[in-house]
């Protein structure tokens, strides 16, 4: 369902000299969340605007679409978004109708999950759907009452964690207690901590290629720390081959380099549905 207007978004050349204006000219306040999405290549933030918000899009490189928007059409409006509380179900009516996606499953934003409908599909206006993650927001993703807590770990020598933080930062985005030790971990020291932790599941990410010693002795600790309840999934490069072996090891959900987060979040969530 729709809920409202979320927010206006601007593409601009420069965030600060843009958010100075509005606060000098209007009376605006100074942006309440600016943030880096180096996978858009962005710098965004939100001012609030009485019942809704501005948000803020500046380009970091020249090949990111808000760079390309600017340089064809000068700075201005980009798009506006819509607030749901089921992106998913929204996106999948949007598809029923015969509307272009420019996301197929949603991804994380600043403000939560997003998904965008294409301007060919809506009158030549870019359209957002977010469905408002995180403290405060509209959605809670809960767990026996309580948020989903979730360890993310980096077991063995690999130290390479920017997927893992990608997940880590999506998870968190979509309303879930993210808990996320770092690399170098132990299979020791990850059963440990989502024990003092209390997590309701376990993620590995490993790019190593010890996938098949390390992932099943994470699975054999938790069981041994009486947590045959917490299902572990994993991430990384893992060859096809392996992957039964590694489920009928206890992993429950594997996810190579082509998964997108909106699959994990989905995933996760249906494993904390499965546990109610």
């Amino acid at each position: 369902m729709i809920k409202g207007l979320h927010h206006v978004a601007i593409a601009v050349r420069s965030l600060e000299a843009t958010a100075r204006f509005y606060k000098e000219t209007f009376g605006l306040p100074d942006p309440e969340k600016t943030e880096v999405v180096e996978e858009q290549g962005v710098k965004a933030c939100f001012i609030d605007f009485g019942n809704t918000r501005l948000e803020l899009l500046e380009p970091t490189r020249e090949d990111s679409t808000v760079a390309r928007f600017i340089a064809r059409q000068g700075e201005g409006l980009h798009h506006i978004c819509m607030e749901t509380d089921d992106i998913v179900g929204e996106l999948g009516r949007m598809v029923a109708g015969g509307i272009e996606l420019v996301d197929k499953t949603p991804r994380h934003g600043l403000a939560g999950l997003i998904g965008f409908l294409h301007p060919r599909s809506t009158g030549g206006v870019l359209i957002e759907y977010v469905q408002v993650t995180g403290e405060g927001g509209a959605m809670a993703v809960a767990a026996e009452g309580r948020k989903i807590r979730v360890l993310i770990a980096k077991p063995g020598l690999d130290g390479h964690d920017r997927g893992a933080k990608v997940v880590a930062r999506a998870l968190r985005d979509a309303g879930m207690e993210v808990i996320y030790t770092g690399i170098r971990q132990s299979p020791e020291m990850i059963a440990e901590a989502a024990l003092q932790e209390d997590v309701d599941a376990v993620g590995l990410s490993i790019l190593s290629g010890a996938h098949m010693e390390l992932c099943p002795k994470v699975v054999r600790l938790l069981r041994e720390k009486g947590m045959e309840d917490v299902p572990v999934f994993a991430g990384g490069i893992i060859p096809d081959e392996d992957i039964s072996a590694l489920k009928e090891a206890g992993i429950r959900g594997i996810f190579g380099p082509g998964a997108t987060t909106g699959e994990i979040i989905a995933f996760v969530r249906s494993l904390a549905a499965e546990q109610k």
